[in-house]
């Protein structure tokens, strides 16, 4: 089931710099959230203090009610948020299925790779994290692709293996930084039908932040604006597209 992210005035320092300013946002089960700004605007900052990667110096994260801000990431995991970056970072060398299965690390009592990169998981576990990669792999139209090595694909098509690695886990919020960088049109109306896809049927939340406005104004039921690390404006897309400060601090003439 999906659950409520709650974002309570948090702000998030680095010395003197304050990169987040008391921003506060929810997300409800299954909706979808965009969150755009220029650049420098605290965007990544704030995914990053959301998925426990840098510590918030004030405010609340919660999840149900239940917070999160001093629990470290790989326990955030464990409440159902799943991540994916900016730059695709996956094991080039290794296998499509291989990558999936690190994703399920989380759910097992033990990580599916030592210090070595050697698989040392039981055999119950491991054919636990091999059904469950090949379900996802054949939820987003990657199956035929699982002993493919990575190294070999097109972004296009590690872009969507970064996300089956996210939702191998099987979370139910998931955060996607900038999922359509690199891709051109065609994929990235494949990306939108994608996501529409996950959320629609599972009811997974999300949240984004991504560049591209055509796929957020499209995609997104409710949009968040961050300008110097503080929340300007929060609305429909429509309300978003027409707000004069939203258009000031970044919008101006592109094209919704």
């Amino acid at each position: 089931m999906a659950q409520r992210l709650s974002i309570e005035g948090v702000s998030v320092d680095f010395g003197g710099l304050k990169a987040v300013h008391d921003a506060s946002l929810e997300i409800a089960p299954g909706e979808i959230v965009g969150l755009i700004g220029p650049n420098g605007a605290g965007k990544t900052t704030l995914f990053n203090a959301i998925s426990g990667l840098v510590p918030v110096s004030s405010g609340q994260i919660l999840i149900d009610d239940v917070s999160l801000s001093d629990r470290p990431a790989h326990e955030r995991s464990k409440f159902g948020i799943a991540r994916t970056f900016q730059a695709v970072q996956l094991i080039q060398d290794s296998s499509v299925i291989e990558n999936i299965m690190i994703g399920m690390h989380s759910r097992l009592d033990h990580g599916l790779f030592d210090l070595f990169g050697q698989f040392r998981t039981s055999r119950s576990q491991d054919y636990v994290a091999q059904k469950r990669a090949y379900e996802v792999l054949e939820r987003l139209s990657l199956g035929d692709l699982a002993l493919t090595r990575v190294s070999s694909l097109d972004f296009g098509q590690q872009r969507r293996v970064e996300i089956a690695r996210a939702l191998v886990s099987e979370p139910r919020l998931l955060l996607l930084d900038e999922p359509a960088a690199g891709l051109g049109p065609d994929e990235v109306e494949d990306l939108e039908a994608l996501l529409v896809l996950l959320t629609r049927k599972s009811g997974l939340s999300m949240l984004i932040v991504e560049h591209v406005l055509s796929l957020v104004f499209k995609l997104c039921d409710r949009i968040v604006v961050l300008d110097n690390g503080s929340v300007i404006a929060t609305g429909l897309p429509a309300e978003i597209a027409d707000n004069a400060e939203v258009r000031r601090a970044y919008l101006g003439d592109v094209a919704c």
